[in-house]
């Protein structure tokens, strides 16, 4: 069994893979490959596989427990994108920062980013290879991040998309967090103090 820390930090030293070497779900093949704990043959067909092996038996049972919707998320659980449409799309590892490890074509690799519906996660699940952790995964009060938006991020009065607007955040702006909110994160920039979306915001290296 691997332990969700030791499973985390392998798929952090991956951030930076190309998408062409690696894709979402040989992500999670090669952290269960690489862990101690893990096992070095292990494979699986391919994301709609993994979410249907909850139903399968012995070794082809991969999934130990799943859900529709993120509510209860833990560190070590595994995200997945298309619950529900019959092509369960994407999948990723969550992390104890209440953000997601996953590699996407649209961002060129293997990346780390915000864990919310907005983005499109929308089910998780246990493997049976991987322990999960007991404390939730939101992020700290604390922490720092990198608005990673190339047009900018607005920030807004309140945690919603219809919150007035009071000012942008340039793209690499580093914030910290002072709250958070169903995918909102509370910063204070520039003298201002409002809320941004966690999608666009990224984990700032030197945090570990």
């Amino acid at each position: 069994m691997i332990q969700a820390e030791e499973a985390i930090r392998a798929a952090r030293g991956l951030i930076g893979t190309a998408y062409s070497e690696l894709d979402c779900i040989n992500l999670i093949k090669k952290v269960i490959r690489t862990c101690v704990g893990g096992d070095k043959r292990y494979t699986t067909a391919g994301t709609n596989a993994l979410w249907d092996s909850d139903s399968k038996s012995g070794k082809y049972r991969d999934l130990t427990w799943k859900q529709a919707g993120i509510s209860g998320v833990k560190p070590g659980m595994l995200a997945f994108m298309g619950v529900g449409t019959g092509d369960v799309s994407h999948t990723g590892l969550v992390t104890e920062r209440g953000t997601v490890i996953h590699s996407s074509k649209s961002r060129g690799g293997v990346v780390e980013t915000a864990l919310t519906a907005k983005a499109g996660w929308n089910g998780l699940g246990v493997h049976r290879m991987i322990e999960v952790a007991e404390n939730a995964g939101a992020a700290p009060t604390g922490t720092a991040y990198i608005v990673c938006a190339q047009k900018g991020l607005r920030m807004r009065k309140k945690p919603d998309i219809r919150g007035e607007y009071m000012q942008m955040l340039p793209d690499g702006a580093v914030i910290t967090v002072l709250e958070e909110q169903a995918g909102w994160f509370k910063t204070t920039y520039k003298g201002y103090t409002g809320w941004v979306s966690a999608e666009y915001c990224c984990k700032a290296t030197g945090n570990d």
